[in-house]
């Protein structure tokens, strides 16, 4: 009856350890996804901030929680876009020549340095 009980023991620390090594593969594969999708969302931010620049438009209203994932934060200075999370950093070039930052709460009114109306 004892040898019952020990191999069953075993059974369930191999296991465990079995599924600890199986998550930690997980994670790291989980890391390098989220590392490509900021990625990609740095630069569709960059692209939108380019049509915005070559457009006729003379203001553009960016909603933090819209575009940003919750916690990251953005900052947009010397054509370039960098947004970051922790110790994460992302960055994309733009033609968009302005300089602000945004916060996944918050709401920011971006102007036209230089309007194309005609007076």
């Amino acid at each position: 009856m004892i040898e019952f009980t020990l191999s069953r023991v075993v059974l369930c620390i191999s296991g465990i350890v079995l599924l600890a090594s199986v998550a930690g593969g997980l994670s790291g594969i989980y890391e390098m996804e989220r590392g490509s999708m900021d990625d990609n969302l740095v630069e569709r931010i960059g692209y939108m901030l380019d049509v915005f620049e070559s457009s006729n438009s003379d203001e553009l209203i960016l909603d933090g929680t819209m575009i940003l994932p919750e916690g990251y934060s953005l900052y947009v200075h010397d054509h370039f876009v960098e947004m970051s999370f922790g110790y994460r950093t992302h960055i994309a070039e733009t033609e968009y020549g302005g300089s602000f930052s945004l916060q996944w709460n918050e709401a920011k009114r971006i102007t036209r340095r230089r309007s194309r109306r005609s007076s």
